[in-house]
């Protein structure tokens, strides 16, 4: 039977990639993926309470899910490219190996977050809290993290090269060995941060930094 004009309005949500997205019920959802079910793409679950459940390889590209609540959800190998979790709770959600390339995570909470080898690729992490995060060997490349608090976070061996960090809350931030290439740091906030064998070839630093990283390499 066709869908009304009425009733579709009601089906569909439009992602702010102009992508049509799926309404669903959370509980829909988990029985869904509980039953062997990966594939969630343009699905819309917004501010849902999909707190400390297990939701590894789940696939979720194009979905939007602003403003729901995933703190301590296991999204391990999870394709969530182009997923829109804007001012999602997302605290110590563990995203190891996920893929974010071009996510929506502005605003979000992501205090003690792991995002360990992840792919975040032009991801938008605008002014998103993200103190103590992990983010060792993550891809950053061209992400925005303007206005984001990484206080305490471990960046270690990311690869932030050509990302944003205008304003940028770096304290106390492990940076060791990160690629910092064709990066401008000089408005990002890096009081105690470790820089130890980080790359700056080609970045946007003060004098003093650059020099205080040239002597821990050496």
């Amino acid at each position: 039977m066709p869908f009304s004009s009425k009733s579709i309005k009601k089906l569909f949500y439009l992602h702010p990639n102009q992508v049509k997205t799926k309404k669903i019920d959370p509980d829909l959802f988990l029985e869904r993926y509980q039953s062997g079910e990966r594939d969630f793409s343009r699905v819309n679950i917004t501010k849902a309470s999909l707190n400390d459940l297990n939701l590894v390889e789940i696939k979720l590209w194009q979905a939007n899910l602003a403003e729901v609540n995933l703190g301590r959800t296991l999204l391990w190998r999870a394709n969530l490219s182009e997923i829109n979790l804007k001012g999602a709770n997302l605290w110590r959600t563990d995203f190891r190996k996920a893929s974010l390339i071009e996510a929506q995570c502005s605003k979000s909470l992501l205090i003690g977050a792991n995002f360990q080898e992840a792919n975040l690729y032009k991801s938008l992490l605008l002014n998103a809290e993200m103190r103590l995060a992990c983010l060792v060997g993550a891809n950053l490349q061209g992400a925005d993290l303007s206005g984001a608090n990484l206080s305490y976070a471990d960046l270690s061996s990311a690869d932030l090269r050509g990302a944003k960090l205008d304003r940028t809350v770096l304290t106390g931030a492990k940076l060791t060995g990160a690629n910092l290439s064709n990066t401008n740091l000089e408005q990002a906030i890096l009081e105690g941060a470790s820089l130890d064998r980080a790359i700056l070839t080609e970045s946007q630093v003060n004098n003093s930094l650059r020099e205080e990283n040239r002597q821990s390499v050496a």
